[in-house]
């Protein structure tokens, strides 16, 4: 264990002849600060998570850049990025008193304004994406020219003083709801799941995984869906899920068989499953709990079932093609035992368990990181196992800031989104335009709403992603008569498989890194082995049980329909059900399962249809064997 540590204490420390790790240092004990002084205004907590997130970036930047000048002017432009939040901290008193749109803006607050749009636009088309800023300015553009567009898309003025006024001095432009999320709730995941880490965590699931699942028919694969899954359930964060356990796992997949694209593929969709998985999933969940005005525990205990059929999907799909492949599992010495795996680092099962536990009961989502925190440096303290040094704590915390940035930026950008749909009324009008192309049919709205999603979510971060989706799309389901937590849960669903949809699919893209495979074919390959996912959240509708945990009959029933649905889907995509599938019997087989996401009634068919594929599959299977 010192072995792992002293190299990166020794890293840590000659980091800090750079800037970045202590900006980030400094923004980890802002949070920290907040955490503790409850009362802090909103607009200092929120303007100061947005700015130390730009500057870190700004610093991130600077790091990657070899001329010297370039570098430094980098680094003073981070310097520039803190003084908004510097100016809201000492003028807060008079920020407060004074009157919206009356009183004129100084001269300072114009200024500060603009560096920090600016420089949010910048920083985050660099270390974002793209797409995500394309889509922004797509928004701005719209707000400005709005009174110039035709019809139903016109809407009133507005000027760039009152849209400044709005953006930096209100809780309504950039520091609006998902910014006050990612401040308030996500930061303290992201640091409970830097430390966790830090101090074993990780290692221990992912030893757990192996050990559970390794020696099985496909088992590296096994092992890559039960480690992300897991993982992911902490990290909240698809491409740095992929790029924790993707490391280990992809070479595993490759190593017993499993060709590289597949390998990627599978790790990117398991990586991206992490974020549906209890107990803390992604950002936007929290979100979603603002949005519906309901505990974040209701939310995770609907989620719940979803998401093991979810996982349970992609085991069977790993599965089948372990089966029509040949593959078999690790050997005894590449897999840890169970109980040994336990005894080495089984005591930080009791943080997570803690933190489950008390989300599930209802307790105060901060609050119970916070201790979790605390709990994970005690019980990784007590056992030399998991013993680790001030150094390695440190870099967690600097981890902490620099994993914050790919939620804060994101964030902040759905804030002004979000802030321009409202000015402009674009949501009632878009819910209009849906309904009016779906005919008020809700089968063909379904389906609408998951072509926007995706589109919506294509090259963008799940949480801006699902912000958009859940103001312009979510209403028109709503109003169709659907309920709001199924209905949102849909969509949310949706804008995480954005991460492994073309055109733009970062945690495939993220994969195929690893496997040095090609982006676009691995995120084809992934979308492909997805299909039966795909089918997942229109069961939400016709097989609605499944969101509502207890035991009942129509639990019982709408269970048995999903798995028989995945069970065809999964058969379709490999095209193997106990031997090798005809191109005739794989398209029954999806049209089965379709059928299934769509109508209840046709369970009784599908179960007879996939009885007759899989004793089909016997039987040739036999006469094979009887041939040869």
């Amino acid at each position: 264990m010192m072995s792992e540590i002293r190299p990166q204490a020794k890293a840590f420390w000659e980091s800090l002849r750079f800037p970045t790790p202590v900006i980030a240092l400094v923004w980890v004990g802002f949070q920290l600060y907040l955490y503790f002084e409850p009362g802090t205004d909103s607009l200092i907590s929120r303007s100061g998570h947005v700015c130390f997130a730009i500057a870190l970036g700004f610093n991130l930047w600077a790091d990657e850049i070899k001329p010297a000048g370039l570098r430094l002017g980098l680094r003073l432009l981070s310097l520039l990025c803190l003084a908004p939040f510097v100016y809201m901290a000492l003028e807060i008193e008079r920020i407060r008193s004074r009157t919206p749109l009356l009183d004129e803006l100084l001269p300072a607050e114009i200024f500060l304004a603009i560096v920090m749009l600016a420089a949010l636009i910048v920083i985050s088309a660099k270390l974002v994406g793209r797409g995500v800023v394309v889509v922004t300015l797509c928004f701005l553009a719209y707000q400005f020219a709005g009174r110039l567009m035709p019809g139903i898309l016109r809407h009133r003025e507005t000027d760039l003083m009152s849209f400044l006024e709005n953006q930096y001095l209100t809780l309504e432009g950039v520091f609006g709801v998902p910014t006050g999320i990612s401040a308030e709730v996500v930061f303290y995941f992201i640091l409970f799941a830097a430390v966790f880490n830090a101090y074993g965590g990780g290692q221990m699931i992912m030893d757990l995984a192996l050990a559970a699942t390794g020696r099985h028919k496909g088992g590296a694969a096994k092992c890559a869906i039960v480690s992300s899954g897991l993982i992911g359930s902490v990290s909240g964060s698809a491409v740095a899920n992929v790029m924790s356990t993707g490391i280990f796992t992809i070479p595993l997949m490759r190593k017993v068989g499993y060709q590289a694209r597949f390998a990627a593929a599978v790790e990117a969709i398991a990586s991206t499953g992490g974020q549906i998985m209890p107990p803390v999933m992604g950002a936007g969940v929290f979100i979603m709990a603002d949005m519906l005005q309901i505990p974040y525990s209701d939310i995770v205990l609907t989620a719940l079932l979803p998401a093991l059929v979810f996982f349970g999907t992609l085991y069977i799909v790993v599965h089948l093609e372990a089966s029509r492949s040949g593959l078999g599992g690790l050997a005894d010495s590449e897999v840890p035992r169970l109980h040994a795996a336990l005894a080495e680092r089984g005591h930080m099962l009791i943080p997570l368990g803690w933190l489950a536990a008390l989300v599930v009961s209802g307790y105060g989502v901060t609050d119970a990181t916070i201790q979790a925190v605390a709990l994970t440096v005690v019980f990784g303290t007590l056992r030399k196992s998991t013993r680790t040094t001030p150094a390695v704590v440190l870099a967690a915390l600097v981890d902490t800031a620099k994993r914050s940035i790919s939620v804060a930026l994101p964030c902040a950008l759905a804030s002004v989104i979000v802030s321009v749909i409202a000015f402009s009324g674009l949501g009632p009008k878009f819910t209009g335009i849906l309904i009016q192309m779906a005919n008020g049919q809700f089968a063909i709205m379904l389906g609408l709403s998951m072509i926007g999603s995706v589109i919506l979510g294509a090259g963008m971060p799940t949480t801006s992603a699902y912000v958009m989706s859940a103001v312009l799309i979510a209403p028109a389901l709503v109003t169709l008569g659907a309920d709001p937590l199924s209905v949102h849960l849909y969509i949310y669903y949706f804008a995480i498989l954005s991460m492994i949809t073309p055109p733009v699919a970062l945690a495939a893209y993220a994969a195929a890194t690893i496997a040095k495979t090609e982006p676009g074919a691995t995120s084809n390959t992934a979308i492909f082995l997805a299909f039966p996912i795909l089918l997942i959240p229109f069961a939400f509708f016709t097989h609605s049980s499944i969101l509502y945990y207890g035991l009942t009959w129509s639990t019982a029933f709408d269970v048995l329909a999903v798995i028989v649905m995945i069970g065809g889907a999964s058969a379709a995509v490999v095209g193997w059900f106990s031997a090798r599938l005809s191109s005739t019997e794989r398209a029954l087989l999806a049209v089965m399962a379709a059928a299934i996401a769509f109508s209840p009634e046709t369970l009784v068919c599908s179960v007879a249809m996939l009885v007759a594929a899989f004793l089909l599959g016997r039987n040739n299977l036999k006469s094979r064997l009887a041939t040869a």
